[in-house]
């Protein structure tokens, strides 16, 4: 027993003193940042790589108009890029503004419902990658901003890479507390590790919104992997195994709305699983793959406390005679380093004082967060929210018919809403389907009506009648519409006002009565 203990104590120390000369390293290399501009600077006048700049992109109307505008405007030659926009079952304007603004090329995918980033990315690089002239892929995500000067921060950045991932800037409208918090840690990890880490040739994590990868290691990878944190922390594994080594660069700049702010934190039991797995393969690599390994194990702050905390007490209160060498002062000294380093990174990052503080906060923010996922904590924290929730909702119920060509069955359609969003829930005796949040009760209703015709069921409402045409007035829910059974069956010249959940005898499916646009009537008025 005592042998297990003191083994589990020198791992422990082993791993804390690694972590601490680790830390003086970031913090002694990100002092050479000045680097990054030199080498800029230096292949400023390189001769411009032909990229793809590839866009995914769902019902981001509001961000992805004016990054398309920026992308037009960059002072990198035309010639030398081309803009993939893919848009995923999009239901807003983004297909029509975006064509009229012209400069990309627009991939429509999921008719019926989303296919997802990682899916509707990998289908387009089937095609892609058989093009011949191109040096590079850009990755950007929709809700980015950028700067004229982007893709020739790209260029000169690239010049001796394969990989390398951008920088976020979070944009904040309302200054408070947590917002402060989270964009200051931000900045800190940015400037003292990621910089670290890019100067000292080590792998940084990707980040699939904004990275930029040479068409060479996509011919040798054949596949992206962007489903999420996990997912992203796997591929860079991947690409560091087959010795292609990802570089963090600050000066390729996007921005983003702090609404849109990610803990890009892969889940701990999914880090501890993929070094397990990948441990074998130590042997045949190289040795920053040894270390990136090593990396995904990084502690955080309290664990790293604790560790040090549980270790001077223990040598201040057993002494190792099988090891004199360690003990409670080679102990403190190493926390004392850690302690310096940390001082000196507050200097070298140029956080600010008032930044300093939010810095300060971050450790216990990390905490209370931990404590929200205590059974008991979360239980109380669900209820209260769901009782907020339920104070904000709206909820009508309709009824409706559903037929299968054959057969008709009565159901039941809520239309909900809730803190702006709007929902439609279809409903028959126990079995339910609940469309995502939407804005407009139109896309809600289509997402129900679509999954109902996968299993060969109809709804037999308005909205999915071939007599109906959608009322564009100005609102942003788009509940209204018109009937046109009378003009077809020429009864009368004039449309009949409905609602999208209305229902009556005379329903037709849309692709067996499909009628002229509704603006041809609206001249005839």
């Amino acid at each position: 027993m005592v042998n297990l203990l003191i083994f589990i104590f020198a791992l422990l120390l082993i791993y804390v003193i690694s972590f601490t000369l680790y830390y003086c390293l970031c913090v002694f290399k990100s002092t050479k940042a000045k680097r990054f501009l030199q080498k800029q600077k230096y292949n400023a006048a390189a001769e411009p790589d032909n990229m793809m700049v590839i866009i995914y992109a769902r019902n981001k109307e509001s961000t992805i108009v004016p990054l398309l505008e920026s992308l037009n405007k960059q002072n990198y030659p035309h010639e030398h890029f081309q803009i993939h926009i893919i848009l995923d079952h999009c239901t807003d304007n983004s297909s029509n503004i975006l064509e009229f603004i012209g400069g990309a090329k627009i991939w429509r995918v999921g008719e019926n419902a989303p296919v997802g980033r990682d899916e509707a990315i990998s289908w387009l690089l089937e095609g892609l990658l058989s093009y011949q002239n191109v040096d590079a892929f850009v990755f950007l995500n929709a809700d980015r901003y950028i700067d004229e000067n982007f893709l020739s921060s790209i260029n000169a950045n690239l010049a001796g890479e394969k990989i390398l991932v951008g920088s976020t800037d979070y944009l904040v409208r309302t200054k408070t507390l947590l917002n402060g918090i989270k964009t200051t840690h931000h900045s800190y990890i940015d400037r003292i590790f990621n910089c670290g880490r890019s100067l000292m040739g080590f792998a940084n994590v990707l980040d699939s919104d904004i990275f930029v990868i040479r068409k060479e290691v996509l011919d040798k990878i054949k596949c992206v992997d962007f489903k999420d944190t996990n997912s992203e922390l796997k591929y860079t594994t991947l690409l560091v195994r087959n010795g292609f080594i990802p570089k963090f660069c600050p000066l390729i700049k996007t921005y983003t709305s702090i609404d849109n702010f990610k803990d890009r934190k892969p889940s701990v039991s999914f880090k501890l699983s993929l070094v397990w797995n990948c441990l074998p393969l130590i042997i045949k690599s190289t040795p920053k793959f040894g270390e990136f390994l090593l990396n995904i194990l990084t502690p955080n702050f309290w664990f790293l406390i604790l560790v040090y905390a549980g270790l001077l007490s223990f040598t201040n209160t057993y002494e190792l005679t099988s090891f004199p060498v360690i003990n409670f002062n080679l102990i403190f000294t190493f926390f004392v380093i850690l302690v310096i380093s940390f001082l000196v990174s507050l200097w070298t990052s140029k956080l600010g004082k008032q930044n300093i503080v939010y810095l300060l906060l971050y450790p216990l923010y990390s905490l209370l967060k931990l404590c929200m996922h205590i059974p008991v904590i979360a239980a109380v924290t669900d209820k209260m929210t769901k009782k907020k929730e339920d104070e904000n909702k709206e909820m009508s119920t309709v009824d409706v018919c559903v037929t299968d060509g054959k057969n008709s069955l009565q159901c039941k359609l809520d239309l909900i809403s809730e803190s702006g969003l709007v929902k439609a829930v279809f409903r028959f005796k126990k079995k339910k389907y609940s469309s995502s949040s939407q804005i407009r009760m139109v896309d809600a209703i289509k997402e129900v009506s679509d999954k109902l015709n996968e299993h060969g069921f109809r709804i037999k409402i308005c909205q999915s009648c071939g007599y109906f045409n959608l009322k564009m007035d100005g609102s942003t829910n788009m509940v209204k519409g018109y009937c046109n059974r009378l003009i077809v069956q020429k009864e009368s010249d004039m449309p009949i006002d409905t609602i999208l959940w209305n229902s009556c005898p005379y329903y037709v499916p849309q692709e067996i009565n499909k009628i002229i646009d509704i603006n041809s009537f609206r001249e005839n008025l």
